[in-house]
């Protein structure tokens, strides 16, 4: 595996190893490698991009970050120069976010250097999809038959685009709940069996629920009236949270009292910690499928 772009190429015996690879590192096992890796983030972050470069430095790799109006993108050079250059330069590796969709991607695959797609555009968040993933392995113990309910920006969520997908492929049941503005006409390759009209039907049915964010930076027109009707529509008040049979997840950023009441962020039925903490030994479980035998 020496790129890591998109869920849809990883077949499930590489979903098995790096989940073997992650609870491993989550246990305390070490990894020495050698190299460099460039860390490009067009897009602001926290939890992707410090658990990457954590992750990075937890296997001896060294990192260089380059961010918005850092590079030669400004000037109107290619993606693709831009990743021949690196690898030019002897770079092992290149975490990226940007902004656009990366897609069709398969011309840049012939470099020298491992690509590891840390969220492009609407498209794909692959290690989000990984580590929601190997989270709820780690709370339910098998995510088999568990009905699991994303909530919110689906539209625009690549969260949803690679969380979707992984779920299923252990067979579990996705369910989506949002404004309709923000649902897309077709759920049919994210394998979504159900989509609800309301929150109490929803929460009834799920047995994980996912809250998304809304994206609001990606808007090209007004999707809902308000934050304040969306909270009371689409939001984790209290009253839903105390009628949620399992626990929830958000990738984060949360927009408090937007998409979850403030109260109920981090209380003990909220796995956003837990999601955090697994992102570093998730990252360190791609980078070192990825690198390993380069």
């Amino acid at each position: 595996m020496k790129h890591l772009i998109s869920v849809f190429n990883l077949t499930k015996d590489e979903v098995d190893e790096l989940f073997r690879l992650f609870t491993e590192f989550k246990a305390g096992r070490r990894e020495v490698l050698e190299g460099d890796v460039a860390l490009l983030f067009l897009e602001s972050s926290t939890r992707t991009r410090l658990s990457f470069e954590k992750a990075c430095r937890n296997l001896s790799l060294r990192t260089y970050f380059a961010g918005t109006k850092e590079t030669s993108l400004e000037k109107g050079e290619t993606f693709y120069d831009t990743i021949r250059t690196l690898s030019s330069l002897g770079f092992k590796a290149l975490v990226f976010r940007v902004p656009f969709v990366l897609f069709p991607y398969s011309a840049y695959l012939d470099e020298g250097i491992s690509l590891i797609n840390a969220g492009d555009g609407t498209h794909q968040h692959p290690t989000q999809g990984l580590l929601d993933l190997y989270t709820a392995m780690e709370v339910y113990g098998s995510v088999e038959g568990l009905r699991v309910l994303y909530v919110g920006d689906i539209a625009h969520s690549r969260v949803f685009r690679s969380g979707s997908y992984l779920f299923n492929m252990y067979s579990a049941k996705v369910g989506v709940f949002g404004p309709k503005t923000l649902i897309p006409e077709d759920l049919k390759p994210f394998g979504v069996e159900m989509v609800f009209d309301n929150y109490e039907d929803a929460l009834s049915w799920a047995d994980l629920v996912i809250c998304l964010r809304l994206q609001e930076e990606r808007f090209k027109e007004r999707y809902v009236p308000s934050k304040e009707s969306y909270f009371s529509q689409f939001g984790l008040t209290l009253e839903r949270y105390n009628k949620l049979k399992g626990y929830f997840m958000h990738p984060g950023p949360v927009n408090l009292n937007v998409d979850i009441d403030a109260n109920v962020v981090y209380s003990e039925k909220s796995l956003i910690l837990r999601q955090v903490q697994n992102g570093v030994y998730t990252r360190m479980a791609v980078l070192y499928k990825a690198l390993k035998d380069d």
